[in-house]
């Protein structure tokens, strides 16, 4: 198949321009993901803090009663699909099972009342959630409070944890949202960034070209060779130009000169003798001479 240059450049740049497109959405699509997850990560360790300080002002001030007041407050907040309290076997010994959302419900809830924390992106089909949860451990100085003083227990012991689960749909649908945006930019900067080398390469190389091509062609059909071109001597096809028009004063030197040579030629060349002349002495050619008749 024959491409014109124009064709050539267009089929290169839009290959270029689909690897950058593919490359850049793809690097910003796990950038922005990255920062989501950073951002919801920073988020979830201050509210489990906040958490931890409103369980025990409760415990301090005996209000335990009212924690499901608490958790109702932070499932309020952004993105939070859940917030719970787990109760260890510590507390439960002491102070009974506690409420029904309190107790292990997945592995992550074990893995916690275990002392095991967990920060896990889960996703089920389209839904995609961020979990994580805290242990408890009862220590002497937690935050300005000895735990111990209230839970019969050693240092140390898991007396519980705090479950945080992040929806991450919205927060991603924005990402796609931004990454089609962004390819929608790129590609209407790339159309009229193509349109514009269209255009150029149109105008600063194409049109010299069919110009020369056509010059060449009139030049070796009519054998016209005063025919000259115009160009840009600065730039490769403005030499071209330049070197096709003194190749015609070259031709036209050399074909001047065989017209004056073959002039001078037929000038100088001798005539052929005329039949319809006589000889020196006025005969007839082809008669010959004879003396004096004798009389008879």
């Amino acid at each position: 198949m024959r491409l014109s240059i124009a064709a050539k450049f267009n089929f290169f740049l839009l290959f270029i321009f689909s690897m950058v497109l593919v490359f850049s959405a793809a690097y910003q699509a796990v950038r922005e993901r990255d920062l989501i997850l950073t951002m919801i990560k920073e988020q979830s360790r201050e509210q489990i803090e906040a958490y931890f300080d409103g369980l025990n002002m409760l415990m301090l001030t005996n209000k335990m009663a009212a924690r499901e007041t608490l958790r109702h407050k932070f499932l309020n907040h952004a993105h939070v699909e859940d917030a719970r309290i787990l109760r260890g076997d510590a507390v439960s010994k002491q102070f009974g099972a506690g409420l029904d959302n309190e107790g292990a419900r997945d592995e992550f809830d074990t893995l916690a009342l275990a002392g095991k924390g967990s920060m896990e992106v889960v996703h089920n089909g389209q839904h995609s959630r961020l979990v994580v949860t805290r242990p408890l451990l009862a220590q002497r100085d937690f935050r300005g409070t000895d735990c111990t003083s209230c839970h019969q227990v050693a240092e140390n012991t898991v007396l519980g944890a705090v479950r945080f689960d992040y929806s991450l749909d919205t927060l991603f649908t924005r990402v796609e949202q931004n990454i089609l945006t962004s390819a929608l930019s790129l590609t209407l900067i790339f159309g009229l960034g193509l349109l514009l080398t269209l255009w150029v390469i149109r105008t600063w190389i194409v049109r010299p070209l069919n110009q020369l091509t056509r010059a060449i062609e009139e030049a070796t059909d009519r054998h016209d060779f005063g025919h000259r071109l115009d160009g840009d001597e600065g730039d490769e096809i403005g030499r071209v130009i330049l070197a096709y028009n003194q190749m015609l004063d070259g031709v036209e030197r050399q074909l001047g000169k065989r017209h004056c040579a073959a002039s001078q030629t037929s000038t100088h060349e001798p005539l052929p003798p005329s039949r319809n002349k006589g000889n020196a002495d006025g005969n007839e050619p082809g008669t010959r001479h004879s003396g004096p008749s004798q009389p008879k």
